[in-house]
């Protein structure tokens, strides 16, 4: 039966199997919406939008996002986002999915190529190597973790340079591949994915170490500085090319604006820390049960605390691991494996990044796992001879793990089926996440249900008393429940701290053209504009009120001419509500006393008359303006709204 397996026929059938098994579990992520990082790289970035100018996204970072402080150059992340663009026709989720897949079957189909390779050069008996491989690849495919990358459209950074990395190993190994440097290219690719694409350099170095030149590991005692240079020399040029590279594209390509780097945390603590996210990343690859989208770890201190000192010595263990199977030709695999696994994670360990974890981040890292634990397995299967003992059990098995991250794949992918679930999800894995808590409660805002919304800004708002954004969506909510003087106070908090983010001049002029205060509505949304020129909902809106402020002046101006022509109550009242809208309030009130000369029980005159004297902090006055329309007017909601707006603040 084994023999079967072992069949060209077999792998070929099995590969197309696992495919088709892959397309099934993510049949229903097609539609998932927009997130995260989306939004400012591709909801609101004015670049994608057109390709005409798709050789600026190479010279110019500002391209990639409209937030000042996200602007990584990675130009071949915009010019997919622009090309879905363009295809869909506009801002349809579904393209960006469609793209993303393509490739990640096309990794899949590299992974395979790549395992079985390793395999079949490290065993004696390497008809087994193609099993192993489907083995590894299966379990690549429809692994749940990976679900987080594949279900998250600005993760195709992850992905894609993934694919770069495993495809520029590849090119190397192949010989037309390596005479014509073909691998560079891909290298560098995937470098313009994501800075990520760099370590290819020691991966492909640590490849030459184990598969070519072995003799530096086999017999250190042994003059290896002809070796030595002989490596040095194959990896020089990815090497020269990929530090120049990434080097220049850091310091003159990536603008100064952007903040990649959390400066408040300690460097050392913060790599300290990662011992235990290591650990976390480790678990949820053997039993993805703890994924978020937006994990709540943080900084542990002090730096020996138990899970660090716990996540250290697991690490060692598996360094030990690394070196000890380095030493035999036949269990080099396990030893690539793991160096891929920690090469891959070093960049977000030694550079402190504002999340501490992310479950998104181990697509690449994930892929040494995949190379090493399959052919671990299947070692100790053949080594105490338990495969032709157990076969069947081992065959129940592998189908049962496949079975197992179907499911949970097609669960997560769920998950991201929408803001309300997404954001659930992670205020139940992620309980001491601010973002998680806020964005949950904007599912609730966006339902109306603004108590639950309130419930969970305020939750929010504990962890998170800076956050801008969640200022921002308060003074939202405020406005929402006719709230103004909460509202202002929250807007006024989000344009005070001073973010590089277009936001909180965006969303304040909106709130301004709410109140019909168009001129200083302008102003702010020019302020957006001159924080990130390609935060095109700045733009539309500024063209859409384009001339309202001078517009809405000479309105005012028409109507107290027609109100000298007709001296009707009628455009006194309509005169009264312009005055206030413009925050003209004493002419308000001089309007709304002109009425109550031709109509002394007119009910919406006392209203305005009240409002007005609210306005100007002038309570008593409201109050007895309002109490009077009320006298008239007993059910007057708005006026019953404004009188104890002004009793409220009598009393204070």
């Amino acid at each position: 039966m084994l023999k079967d397996f072992a069949s060209r026929k077999f792998e070929i059938l099995f590969l197309i199997f696992i495919i088709t098994s892959t397309i099934v579990v993510y049949l229903g992520h097609f539609d998932n919406p927009f997130f995260f990082d989306d939004k400012h790289t591709i909801s609101e970035n004015e670049s994608i939008r057109s390709l005409e100018n798709w050789s600026d996204f190479f010279t110019d970072a500002d391209t990639f996002s409209s937030l000042p402080a996200n602007r990584a150059y990675r130009p071949m992340v915009t010019l997919m986002n622009a090309i879905d663009y363009s295809i869909a026709g506009g801002l349809d989720s579904r393209y960006y999915h469609y793209h993303i897949f393509f490739w990640f079957i096309v990794l899949i189909i590299l992974v395979y190529t790549l395992s079985k390779h390793l395999y079949r050069i490290s065993l004696i008996d390497n008809k087994y190597a193609g099993v192993i491989a489907l083995f590894a690849t299966a379990w690549f495919a429809l692994h749940t973790a990976n679900a987080e990358t594949i279900n998250y459209i600005c993760a195709r950074s992850d992905s894609f340079s993934t694919l770069c990395i495993v495809a520029s190993l590849l090119l190397y190994i192949h010989p037309f591949g390596r005479k014509w440097f073909l691998y560079i290219i891909t290298m560098i690719i995937g470098i313009w994915t994501k800075q990520t694409g760099v370590m290819f350099f020691p991966i492909l170095g640590v490849y030459i170490l184990l598969f070519e030149e072995d003799s530096l590991v086999t017999n250190v005692k042994k003059d290896t500085s002809k070796n030595i240079i002989l490596i040095a020399k194959k990896i020089a040029p990815v090497g020269i090319i990929a530090i120049s590279l990434f080097i220049f594209n850091q310091y003159f390509l990536t603008p100064s604006s952007t903040n990649s780097t959390n400066y408040g945390v300690s460097r050392f603590e913060y790599f300290s820390t990662q011992w235990y996210v290591t650990v976390h990343y480790l678990a949820n690859f053997l039993l993805p049960i703890n994924l978020s989208a937006d994990p709540d770890l943080a900084v542990i201190k002090p730096w020996y605390h138990i899970k660090n000192i716990f996540g250290l010595l697991i690490i060692i263990s598996m360094f030990t691991l690394m070196i000890k199977t380095s030493l035999k030709k036949n269990l080099r695999p396990i030893s690539f494996g793991i160096a891929w696994f920690f090469i891959a994670l070093l960049p977000t360990a030694i550079n402190p990044l504002f999340q501490i974890a992310n479950d998104h981040r181990t697509f690449f890292p994930y892929i040494g796992l995949f190379v090493a634990i399959p052919y671990g397995i299947f070692y100790l299967l053949k080594k105490y001879e338990l495969l032709k003992k157990y076969k069947n059990v081992v065959i129940l098995a592998s189908v049962l793990i496949f079975i197992a991250h179907g499911i949970g794949t097609i669960n997560r992918t769920k998950v991201w089926s929408s803001s309300e679930t997404l954001w659930l999800d992670v205020t139940q894995k992620s309980p001491n996440n601010g973002r998680g808590l806020m964005n949950y409660g904007l599912t609730h805002m966006a339902k109306g249900n603004y108590e639950n919304a309130l419930f969970y800004f305020n939750k929010a708002l504990k962890l998170l008393p800076n956050y801008y954004v969640l200022h921002i969506n308060l003074g939202i909510l405020y406005h929402s429940i006719n709230n103004e003087s909460k509202a202002t106070e929250h807007f006024k908090k989000a344009l005070n701290l001073n973010s590089s983010s277009p936001d909180p001049e965006y969303c304040y002029a909106i709130f301004l053209i709410d109140k019909k205060r168009y001129t200083e509505a302008e102003k702010y949304l020019n302020l957006a504009i001159q924080k990130s020129p390609n935060h095109i909902r700045s733009k539309e809106l500024l063209t859409e009120i384009s001339g309202k402020a001078t517009n809405y002046q000479e309105e005012i101006k028409d109507l107290e001419n027609n109100t000298k022509e007709i001296n009707s109550i009628e455009n006194h009242i309509e005169l009264s509500l312009k005055y206030y809208d413009a925050k003209n309030y004493n002419k308000a009130i001089e309007t709304c006393k002109e009425i109550l000369k031709i109509d002394p029980n007119n009910a919406n005159a006392y209203n305005n008359l009240c409002a007005s004297y609210n306005q100007l902090k002038k309570w008593k006055l409201g109050a007895e303006a309002c109490k009077k329309a009320l006298e008239i007017s007993p059910n007057f909601q708005l006026a019953k709204n404004n009188l104890k707006w002004a009793t409220d603040n009598i009393d204070n």
